[in-house]
């Protein structure tokens, strides 16, 4: 497994998810409904819209031109995970299903090990773990500075994380749901027991 995997895997839900909510109506969108706005964007405005969520976004075109991966780097990542068993293929529709139970059990009590981060030098750049919207109120900094994955057009200043794959900051501004996810692992890569505890439960609601 390569820490790419990780992201196409939580890519892959968070357009699953998408598409629920687009169809969903009453109560059931209520429940669906994420931060308002420009509420969760730890960043300056540039180039990252919001990609449209379609049949054609589970393709390798799409999750390349989304994740800025090359279609090499996609396929090799489908190919990996299916051999492991993080993915299957909806026989009616041929897109590829995360075995979503399965990869939150790997990233509560593997990722820190297999994907281990640190806090680094001051930058500037975009709030990830607990520094994150998804976090706020949640659990509590361990000093003054928060983690923030590093990004020119971010709005904090605090400690660098590297993100789980070099394009991470550009393939969030484009997905709401993808940066809620990717901060939450974070918050386990670099937390203790009870910010783990608190960003694993956050996951499974959102996920499960």
């Amino acid at each position: 497994m390569k820490s790419q995997d990780i992201v196409i895997l939580f890519k892959l839900i968070s357009l699953e998810l998408q598409a629920v909510k687009e169809r969903a109506t009453g109560k059931e969108a209520e429940t669906l409904v994420f931060l308002a706005g420009s509420e969760w964007k730890g960043w300056e405005d540039s180039d990252g819209d919001t990609l449209p969520n379609n049949s054609d976004s589970y393709s390798v075109r799409a999750l390349s031109a989304s994740l800025a991966l090359s279609k090499s780097e996609v396929s090799n990542s489908l190919n990996r995970c299916r051999e492991i068993g993080l993915i299957h293929t909806n026989r009616l529709s041929g897109q590829p299903l995360v075995r979503r139970e399965a990869l939150l059990d790997f990233v509560k009590y593997g990722i820190r090990y297999v994907f281990p981060a640190k806090p680094g030098a001051v930058v500037r750049g975009i709030p990830t773990a607990f520094g994150a919207p998804i976090l706020t109120g949640k659990v509590m900094s361990g000093g003054d500075l928060i983690p923030v994955w590093p990004d020119a057009y971010g709005k904090s200043k605090g400690q660098e994380i590297a993100p789980l794959y070099k394009t991470v900051p550009g393939a969030v501004k484009k997905d709401e749901l993808l940066y809620h996810f990717l901060a939450l692992v974070d918050a386990i890569r670099i937390g203790g027991p009870r910010e783990t505890k608190v960003a694993d439960a956050l996951l499974r609601e959102l996920i499960l």
